[in-house]
């Protein structure tokens, strides 16, 4: 309930008693039960704990308390209290002898006077013998209660041991003696060895020889009158080395900050921290400072713990220099372009730079991973570039446009190959744009388009055929052509019998020889074969007979 159930946290001090409002040596919190208001309230908490049913010897339950209460004075039965029941929570049987009742009035053991008169009672120990419970589930119930009457209050604070058997473990076994402590806030103390028929000594404390192996002791718990039963507990000695357990090396970007934190296997609290260097941490004495430093830095943690025993490790933190990302690139390209992209920042050696440009199609075809690349657009529009630096755990991120123009496709058609003197066709792609022509041995002043042009070239030899085109948008496309011009075969009939021809008698011609040349003579009917470059007839009557000679351009030649 809110107010009168209250979770306490922190290094706070009750407000009358001025003792900690957490249980010294317990845990991280304590529950308040009540307030100091007034108004005949009371609460109540009830802890569960389930005893082993094989525990059937020695099973105790530690817990700390402290209560605060007026004294206006009344019967008993009307004063401000503080109760501790502990029941079978199954048959609502009592545990044998571990109720027991605080209630407000003057000569309580172990209570003081604060000013105004209010009784406090500081942090104390009691113990809950459950070993005749095995295998039963076991409610204890906290109870805190004003006065009856209304007038006057009463609180208290609860925490309860997790633990149910404590063990004493050294961690520097080099150490010659060693201090055994029992609970706080009983009457009388009796320290015994294992065996229980050693008395080893009567304080609450008991300073002994540090073993060499694990040891069991016992300490007698003689609690103050009409508080319980007395008790006996056993602790155990063991020896263990003290290891550090902490964050591992580790890296940030400069300007960042990390948290390391740090531990220890000793159990013997409280635990003092030590860190350094001390210029770029929050806290050194503290668990888990926050680091912030500039350049690389080894963190050296020592943790000592109640017996002095200590250990030292420590943690390495990368620092990462800065990243910084800048898109510098011009405003507008044509489309197809190479365009130059700048990461335009100083940035440290080996950073490395993750270039985006697909979102609009685009393509880095030079400079993958550094810090200029070149890339280029197939299509017009506004284009997005992106860039993240990165160096190690820094990063830093841009993005800027580019508008890309529309490219002009300068093309044109006509055949790879023509004969001298013969005309050529050319003909263009049509658009809106400016035709610049560059041809070998000819010249097309014209710059707009045409359908066509005729050209004749006299000389053989390749002829290269450029052409430029230049759209509204300034952007220029460039093709260029080889067209061979080629001369002409040579047509020359060579009569190998030059005399005169009897009628009937046979002849032979024959032309000049050429790489790839074709043959055709006529009229066909005259000779044997009409393709060969050597032909044979038979004289029949006087006429004439014919050549024709093409070459691989089909380029013609006649006799």
């Amino acid at each position: 309930m809110a107010g009168r159930h209250t979770l306490m946290s922190g290094a706070g001090v009750d407000p009358v008693g001025g003792f900690p409002v957490v249980a010294p040596g317990g845990g991280k919190y304590s529950l308040r039960l009540g307030n100091s208001n007034i108004g005949a309230e009371a609460e109540r908490a009830r802890y569960y704990v389930r005893v082993p049913a094989n525990q059937n010897n020695i099973y105790t339950l530690l817990y700390s308390y402290a209560v605060v209460f007026q004294n206006p004075g009344h019967g008993q039965t009307d004063q401000p209290r503080f109760e501790v029941t502990v029941f079978d929570s199954a048959t609502g049987v009592p545990a044998p002898c571990n109720d027991f009742t605080h209630v407000s009035g003057v000569g309580l053991p172990g209570f003081q006077t604060a000013p105004g008169g209010v009784l406090y009672k500081p942090w104390s120990t009691a113990s809950i013998d459950l070993s005749s419970m095995a295998g039963r589930t076991v409610a204890i119930d906290f109870t805190s209660g004003d006065c009856a009457l209304g007038g006057h209050y009463g609180y208290a604070y609860i925490d309860v041991a997790c633990n149910f058997f404590q063990t004493h473990t050294l961690y520097c076994p080099d150490n010659p003696t060693y201090t055994l402590s029992a609970p706080p806030g009983f009457q009388t103390y009796e320290w015994r060895d294992a065996s229980l028929q050693n008395i080893l000594g009567t304080n609450k404390d008991l300073t002994i020889p540090t073993p060499t192996t694990t040891t069991q002791f016992a300490v007698i718990l003689e609690p103050y009158p009409g508080f319980g039963c007395p008790d006996t507990i056993y602790t155990t000695f063991s020896i263990s080395n003290m290891t550090i357990d902490h964050t591992p090396d580790t890296a940030l970007c400069s300007g960042t900050s990390v948290q390391l934190s740090s531990g220890t296997n000793s159990t013997s609290a409280p635990l003092a921290y030590s860190w350094s260097p001390a210029a770029t941490l929050s806290c050194t004495n503290c668990d888990s400072p926050i680091a912030s430093p500039s350049v690389t830095t080894k963190y050296y943690i020592t943790i000592t713990d109640k017996d002095g025993c200590d250990a030292t490790d420590s943690i390495l933190v990368r620092v990462d220099e800065k990243v910084f990302a800048e898109i510098l690139v011009a405003d507008t390209f044509c489309a197809f372009d190479s365009v130059s992209i700048i990461n335009d920042m100083l940035n440290p050696p080996n950073s490395d730079f993750r270039w985006n440009l697909n979102e609009d199609y685009g393509t880095i075809i030079h400079g993958l991973g550094n810090d200029t690349i070149i890339g280029t657009w197939p299509s017009p529009g506004l284009k997005k570039i992106k860039v993240e630096a990165i160096n190690g755990l820094c990063k830093a991120n841009d993005s800027d446009y580019v508008y890309i123009k529309e490219k002009p496709f300068a093309n044109f058609e006509g055949d790879k190959d023509v004969c001298v003197g013969m005309p050529w066709t050319l003909r263009p792609y049509p658009q809106n744009a400016i035709y610049e022509w560059t041809i070998d041995g000819q010249s097309i002043s014209e710059t707009e388009f045409r359908d066509a042009f005729t050209l004749t070239w006299n000389t053989t030899g390749e002829k290269m055929v450029r052409l430029k085109v230049i759209n509204e948008s300034g952007c220029t496309s460039f093709k260029e052509e080889s067209i061979g011009v080629h001369e002409y075969p040579i047509a020359d009939i060579i009569p190998i019998q030059a005399e005169k021809l009897c009628k009937g008698k046979e002849y032979e011609l024959s032309a000049a020889t050429g790489y790839r040349y074709a043959y055709s003579w006529s009229p066909p009917q005259y000779f044997s074969n009409n393709r060969s470059q050597t032909v044979t007839g038979r004289a029949e009557k006087e006429g004439y007979v014919y050549l024709v000679v093409s070459n691989q351009w089909n380029c013609v030649s006649r006799e």
